[in-house]
């Protein structure tokens, strides 16, 4: 092969290689700022509501909260997602930004830490954890969950997006639980694996 040939081959390896390179972007979280699409009133659901918060081009943010539990969806069918369903069984509340894991110009997934509190006092009653969730339209659920005291958690928790994005079955499959401490994922949070799969209709 000659060198000319040679360089159009690199050229479009390189090229092949930077359309499927996965890349971060940023939103706020900032609820003060979301929109109120429904208020509880304290009967059924405890305190909270149903607000609408701005994300990125195409993927507005729903956030849901109830009995001092925070839930979070993504994108036109946020509604039908199993992550509308999925929230930590200790009181929590989210962070104040999203990453969102990028790939061809789509979110993948997104990374989202939460501040949990079971409210027994003790010593590890408050922990922090990043919840990594993978989207596909109505087919969104969590992957993974990170301990932030883990090393390297932020580049683990990427990690865990990338790889599970586009194979994780939220019907079928478990997040994974990466902490210092022995712990499944049905003992930090609610409805995994997703009860009836990701595809109910609201």
């Amino acid at each position: 092969m000659g060198k000319f040939a040679a360089l159009i081959v690199l050229g479009l390896s390189a090229t092949a290689a930077a359309a499927g390179e996965i890349t971060s972007i940023y939103s706020d979280l900032d609820l003060k700022a979301c929109k109120a699409l429904e208020l509880y009133n304290g009967e059924d659901n405890g305190e909270g509501g149903v607000w609408e918060c701005k994300g990125i081009a195409g993927f507005d943010v729903l956030y849901l909260e109830g009995d001092l539990r925070g839930y979070v969806a993504f994108g036109p069918e946020a509604r039908s997602q199993c992550s509308s369903a999925q929230t930590f069984g200790a009181f929590n509340s989210p962070g104040p930004k999203i990453e969102w894991r990028m790939e061809n110009g789509k979110p993948i997934a997104t990374i989202l830490r939460w501040f949990t509190d079971n409210g027994s006092g003790e010593a590890n009653a408050k922990q922090n954890w990043l919840a990594v969730t993978k989207l596909n339209g109505k087919d969104a659920c969590r992957v993974a969950l990170i301990d932030t005291k883990y090393p390297d958690a932020n580049t683990l928790a990427r990690a865990k997006a990338d790889g599970k994005a586009h194979t994780f079955n939220c019907e079928k499959d478990v997040p994974d639980v990466v902490s210092q401490r022995a712990v499944m994922a049905s003992e930090v949070m609610s409805d995994v694996p997703c009860p009836g799969g990701p595809y109910r209709e609201e």
